[in-house]
């Protein structure tokens, strides 16, 4: 068995430009993997899947712009995409994969429409909004009905983040902390504790964590560009979709048919067929890559064995 991920030689680095950003780099042989976390997230993400993989892959984890370390820029679909043309410019990575997860997997589909020069992306629940088409064949619904329940749904989750990522008390952040620690919905606590340091910029006795009420507005916006079935047919690399199909558990507060929804568009995305796209259904949830990261990391390697 190769050397595990967290024993390698590991450093961040930052790359430079507009806006500059934060990449924590191990050091490997074979094919690079780039890493991208969801909306709201960190590069701290990732820890649990680096450990998983069984192969000594050259492992490179971004915060993207306005998240984590990485500063703060324009947010449109295309800028993320711009981001990561830096990033694999800036290593010199030779046919790299991009690995993504939410946000992050909608940046790395579509920079898999924009470079041939890849062994291909790997999308985690990266299809962006629920479609109305979608949800309305799927649930047996008038489309109007559909577009009714996602226009719900997307005021929901911006409203949800952008109270998460409001600024607080010092002493309200470190509750929020010890509640992290207890590793909620069986996500690993050091790793949501970890994320949390990271994202947070401390100003005397207010901590705010990135990216922020309006940047999460902004950045909903930015997935509004996002269309994952033409990104199928355009797609110039091979790629590999994860998506969940474990029960969608709506929290408190969430719209009618929250969990309906949700599943109609993942049920949607395991059928899509596209040439180049291979889809797997996994019983996790979400982020699968922070709950399930020894199955990720098989299926992932599994994937690169197989193009």
């Amino acid at each position: 068995m190769s050397t595990a991920a967290s024993d390698r030689e590991l450093h961040e680095t930052e790359v430079v430009g507009t806006p500059s950003l934060s990449v924590r780099v191990r050091e490997g042989e074979g094919t690079p993997i780039v890493l991208l976390h969801g909306l709201g997230r960190t590069l701290e993400d990732w820890e649990p899947f680096t450990r998983s993989l069984r192969r000594n892959h050259p492992l490179y984890a971004v915060d993207m712009r306005g998240h984590g370390h990485s500063a703060d820029g324009v947010w449109s679909l295309d800028s993320f995409v711009d981001d990561l043309i830096r990033v694999v410019g800036h290593f010199g990575l030779h046919r790299p994969v991009v690995v993504g997860h939410d946000l992050g997997a909608v940046a790395a589909a579509s920079f898999g429409t924009r470079r041939g020069d890849l062994t291909g992306v790997v999308g985690i629940n990266g299809y962006g909004w629920p479609r109305v088409a979608t949800v309305a064949h799927r649930l047996g619904m008038p489309c109007q009905e559909a577009q009714s329940h996602i226009r719900a749904i997307r005021r929901y989750v911006m409203a949800d983040m952008s109270e998460m990522l409001a600024p607080m008390p010092h002493t309200a952040f470190e509750r929020l902390l010890d509640g992290l620690r207890s590793g909620p919905l069986g996500l690993p606590g050091e790793v949501l504790t970890a994320s949390a340091r990271r994202a947070a910029t401390v100003d005397g006795d207010v901590v705010s964590p990135r990216p922020g009420p309006r940047a999460i507005r902004a950045l909903c916006g930015a997935l509004d560009e996002f269309d994952a079935d033409r990104i199928r047919r355009e797609l110039r690399v091979p790629a590999l979709s994860l998506v969940s199909t474990g029960p969608v558990h709506a929290c408190p507060g969430a719209p009618q048919r929250f969990s309906d929804v949700l599943a109609a568009q993942a049920a949607n995305e395991l059928a899509a067929r596209a040439e180049l796209v291979t889809a797997r259904g996994v019983d996790a949830p979400h982020t699968m890559h922070m709950t399930h990261p020894e199955t990720v990391a098989r299926l992932i390697e599994d994937f690169l064995a197989a193009i």
